[in-house]
């Protein structure tokens, strides 16, 4: 005896190809690099402020003021990514939808 589902599967997306082809990956030069630039500017901002600035008090304060100036634009620009994310979700739900 043979089991069905109690639905019947609908592919939503009947034209989507099942593989995804290298030249349309789903990456960018856009706020992906800056992201990446942003974490790059904070692993080596001890390494130039302690080259630029010689007292240690300053230096050490220079050194947090970057980290946690690097650590908050870093949550902005994920915060921005993923408030696009849901904004094109519901675009594809209103669509889909109608």
């Amino acid at each position: 005896m043979t089991r069905q589902s109690a639905q019947p599967f609908v592919d939503a997306y009947p034209d989507a190809s099942v593989r995804q082809s290298f030249q349309s990956a789903h990456s960018s030069i856009g706020a992906g690099s800056a992201g990446h630039w942003i974490k790059m500017a904070g692993i080596l901002s001890p390494l130039i402020i302690g080259e630029l600035v010689k007292d240690n008090e300053k230096r050490w304060r220079w050194i947090r003021i970057a980290s946690v100036a690097t650590a908050l634009i870093s949550e902005g620009f994920h915060t921005q990514r993923v408030l696009q994310q849901r904004r094109e979700r519901e675009e594809e739900r209103r669509e889909w939808h109608r």
